[in-house]
């Protein structure tokens, strides 16, 4: 990257702290500028959410090649686990600048990653996020993103899987039969169903269970007692 699109950056990082800044780098198709965006995060002293219209705006200059926020008061530059989600779904490079020291890293979308083994980050990388991942990579199919960063599921005021899975186009099917790509809906020290499985086949389940990593397990007693019904996407049927 020139040294007059980091010094862009530098300036607009120096100018928010303490809080953290962020913006986009385009290319113009006759150089990359830096262009400055807004923080809309409600918290911005530790988190960024770049404002949808600055996007808008910038990508009416040309191709937005990268995301670019701050990172005030570190000891180490390193991205978080959640950067690197956010960079996974943005499709597109990141970077990330400390202040005050001025250190500068860049880092792409993880791509081919295994479905294991991944951290859990409420809203951002839980059992929801993994099936709907799952599917678009496996099936090509997209369902809507119910995560959310907060544990909606404890007061039972909220139900997101029962109030959403026909409409993402699932049917329920006999739990007899059952074969690899349904998936199981449970309930988990929860007053709802909160909590779902993908079938694998050979009594193999992979799920991402709340604060441990996703993995692949036994579909045992424990999770079929707390089944709640098993579905089937309509795009799977016949398949």
């Amino acid at each position: 990257m020139r040294e007059k699109v980091i010094q862009a950056i530098r300036q607009h990082v120096a100018g928010e702290y303490p809080c953290e800044a962020c913006g986009v780098v385009v290319e113009t198709g006759t150089g990359q500028i830096y262009v400055p965006c807004r923080n809309i995060a409600g918290n911005p002293l530790e988190a960024f959410t770049l404002a949808p219209e600055d996007m808008l705006s910038a990508e009416k200059q040309g191709e937005v090649i990268m995301i670019v926020h701050s990172h005030p008061d570190v000891t180490r530059l390193v991205p978080s686990e959640l950067d690197r989600i956010q960079c996974d779904h943005s499709g597109m490079e990141w970077g990330i600048m400390s202040w005050p020291d001025g250190d500068f890293c860049t880092f792409s979308p993880r791509t081919e990653r295994d479905y294991t083994g991944r951290l859990w980050v409420l809203g951002h990388a839980d059992c929801w996020s993994l099936v709907r991942d799952y599917y678009q990579r496996e099936f090509g199919v997209s369902l809507a993103d119910y995560s959310v960063d907060y544990e909606w599921w404890a007061d039972g005021s909220e139900n997101r899987y029962d109030d959403n899975w026909q409409q993402e186009g699932f049917v329920e099917v006999e739990f007899s039969d059952m074969r690899p790509g349904d998936l199981i809906l449970m309930q988990i020290r929860a007053p709802v169903t909160n909590h779902a499985a993908i079938y694998l086949g050979e009594n193999i389940i992979l799920h991402h269970m709340f604060g441990h990593l996703s993995s692949r397990i036994p579909y045992g007693q424990y999770w079929r007692d707390r089944t709640t019904r098993v579905i089937r996407h309509k795009e799977l049927i016949h398949a």
